[in-house]
């Protein structure tokens, strides 16, 4: 028997992605400002608690400069974005300091039931 041989057309698409192109400095401070304001509203969203603080003079210009320059509309806002940022940035410290209190907590706990058991004695 012979087998019958079948023609079969296939359609081959090149795709070829554009260069990636090197960032500009537009590019960047693009990147920056988005990264900004990604900060500024996770920062002034859910804003239900109220903290008093005293800043020096310093500090108070930067709350003051963000207000001037529109970025934020009060000190109060200001003050919640740089808390924000600073919040990010420490990641690492505050997922250490959460270890460690967490083991207090722990050994606190231990020792409390290790004087209750001798108080019944």
């Amino acid at each position: 028997m012979a087998k019958k041989q079948e023609e079969v057309e296939v359609e081959v698409e090149v795709v070829e992605e554009p260069p990636k192109k090197k960032s500009t400095s537009s590019e960047s401070v693009s990147k920056a400002l988005s990264s900004f304001m990604e900060s500024l509203e996770a920062a002034l969203s859910g804003r239900g608690n109220s903290v008093m603080v005293r800043v020096n003079d310093e500090a108070l210009a930067k709350l003051d400069m963000l207000v001037n320059a529109g970025i934020c509309k009060s000190r109060s806002e200001s003050a919640a974005f740089l808390l924000q940022r600073g919040i990010e940035s420490s990641g690492a410290l505050f997922d250490r300091i959460e270890s460690v209190t967490n083991k207090i907590t722990s050994l606190r706990q231990e020792l409390l039931e290790s004087v209750q058991k001798m108080e019944d004695k």
